[in-house]
């Protein structure tokens, strides 16, 4: 039979495991990134002192927190309503104490050991890994009638960078000569169209990304220079590589795309 309680009600989350009376434990920890961050190093060792316990992170539905926590249970606003029947001996929530602002000898995810979870202090930040970045430009200033992708098929190009398993960044910046024309896509929801217009940052975020996928233009230009050829693959429309770089870099047609995009993240830039 599943059982909900927390700290509050008198006993901490240790003692509760130490009577051996269960096998599956959740907590619900209904906090932001930064308080999720800090937990791990707790759940990863509450995990190592009881090793047959399952203890699976609650985490709120809907703030993408599964992205580093990709075994969380995601969890609605009702989850108390809810909580006896989601498969759990204990359902076990952390409130995570605030800092002790007139103590520096410990941290708040040490606080939260001594006060809820009943354990030596333990904190720290686990190492993760994020996703990489591919810069992405699908607009031309001077021509873009040779150049520039249909919002069709670019969307297609950035759905394929992101089930690559890579993050897609428009570098796309609104400087003083930019072309009225090259409207932003409804798709595109990460650019940098409200970023001051300078070069030193166009520069700083190519020479951080993984690769960069583009048609003709400065941007394609820069990120060869600052990546290198096997980085960077040029969208073709009437314009061709040949036209720019003697480089065997990589393609794609935009009048007639095969999905190259992925494949090429995929295959090549594994």
């Amino acid at each position: 039979m599943s059982f909900l309680t927390e700290a509050k009600n008198g006993m901490k989350l240790a003692e509760h495991l130490d009577t051996g009376k269960f096998k599956s434990v959740l907590i619900p920890f209904w906090h932001g990134v930064g308080d999720v961050v800090m937990v791990l190093p707790i759940v990863k060792r509450l995990r190592e002192l009881y090793p047959a316990i399952e203890f699976k992170l609650g985490l709120c539905k809907g703030l993408d927190q599964e992205t580093f926590v990709p075994d969380a249970i995601l969890l609605e606003g009702d989850w108390r309503e809810k909580a006896l029947t989601l498969g759990f001996d204990l359902v076990f929530p952390v409130n995570f104490p605030i800092e002790r602002m007139d103590d520096l000898t410990k941290t708040k995810a040490e606080v939260c050991c001594e006060e809820e979870i009943g354990i030596p202090p333990v904190c720290g930040h686990l190492p993760l890994s994020g996703k990489r970045l591919v810069g992405v430009c699908f607009q031309c200033t001077s021509v873009p009638w040779v150049a520039n992708a249909d919002e069709e098929v670019a969307q297609k190009i950035w759905n394929d960078i992101k089930e690559a398993g890579y993050v897609p960044i428009e570098t796309q910046f609104i400087h003083c000569f930019a072309n009225p024309d090259n409207k932003i896509f409804s798709f595109i929801d990460a650019h940098l169209r409200g970023c001051p217009a300078r070069i030193e940052t166009l520069m700083a975020i190519l020479g951080r990304c993984d690769s960069f996928v583009g048609t003709v233009g400065g941007n394609f230009h820069m990120a060869l220079s600052i990546l290198g050829p096997d980085r960077v693959m040029l969208l073709e429309k009437d314009l061709k590589r040949e036209h720019f770089t003697k480089e065997k870099i990589a393609t794609a047609n935009l009048k007639d795309y095969q999905g190259e995009v992925k494949k090429w993240l995929i295959e090549v830039l594994k």
